[in-house]
């Protein structure tokens, strides 16, 4: 049963990765990093696990949301 108005709250990475594929966006990962970071590469930019979740939690797993946060990355810095 749905709830109008209820934002659905992705907490599975694996789920939004597997819903950027099927929309056609290239998506990989996770990857640890050395410090125990899970890492994803996503549109040749790499995110981190929270950034992926923030993404989705958005209502942004579009081609339009990648590209917003690839170019907040490329400008500013991870998140």
């Amino acid at each position: 049963m749905k709830f109008p108005g209820f934002a659905q709250r992705f907490r599975n990475p694996s789920a939004v990765i597997q819903t950027l594929r099927a929309r056609g966006i290239k998506a990989t990962g996770p990857y640890r990093t050395p410090k125990g970071i899970l890492i994803y590469i996503l549109a040749c930019s790499v995110v981190t696990e929270r950034e992926l979740l923030d993404l989705a939690n958005a209502g942004k797993l579009d081609a339009t949301g990648v590209s917003e946060l690839v170019a907040k990355i490329m400008k500013h810095g991870p998140a």
